[in-house]
């Protein structure tokens, strides 16, 4: 009696099925780390803008809500810069800039110090007297921070403009 061996193996049609499986669970996996990873860029990017952007608003306010006046812009006018005079002599008086598309402050006779880092730009800085002739002042503050692209990626993309206004203490 003859006994037949059963050959045991994949086909080729078997193989190049879980081949092509394989293919499209690995292009799936990809795609959903692909958009993972430029997700959590764009939010890096929102988030640098939005903290350099409330750091350089809460600086300025504070300034100007301690500072005995406002030199420049004069009453009713507008300028790319804003002058105070601040009860502390030394650092009298301060003046927040544009050195490029950078903020800068400058106390006194020290040298001015950058108020925002190399990744972020600073654009359209205006600053408005709304004071009133025997009032204390109030201005009004606006730039747009936009984010440096470095490879021209969208995910790289974002501006934001950022409006405030800040008056002197009584």
């Amino acid at each position: 009696m003859k006994i037949l061996k059963q050959q045991t193996g994949y086909t080729l049609i078997e193989l190049l099925l879980y081949v092509a499986m394989l293919g499209i669970l690995l292009s799936a996996v990809t795609y959903f780390f692909g958009t993972a990873a430029d997700a959590r860029i764009k939010n890096q990017t929102v988030n640098e803008v939005n903290e350099q952007g409330t750091f350089l608003l809460q600086s300025i306010t504070q300034t100007v809500r301690n500072a005995s006046s406002i030199t420049a812009p004069t009453i009713g006018t507008s300028g790319s810069s804003l002058t105070l005079t601040v009860p502390t002599g030394s650092l009298s008086p301060t003046v927040f800039s544009l050195s490029g598309t950078t903020m800068q402050i400058k106390e006194g006779t020290a040298s001015a110090v950058p108020l925002t880092n190399s990744r972020v730009q600073v654009t359209s800085f205006t600053v408005t007297n709304l004071s009133r002739s025997g009032t204390k002042g109030i201005i009004r503050i606006s730039f747009t921070l936009s984010h440096i692209n470095p490879s021209s990626r969208a995910e790289y993309d974002y501006s934001r403009t950022f409006i405030t206004s800040a008056g002197l203490r009584p």
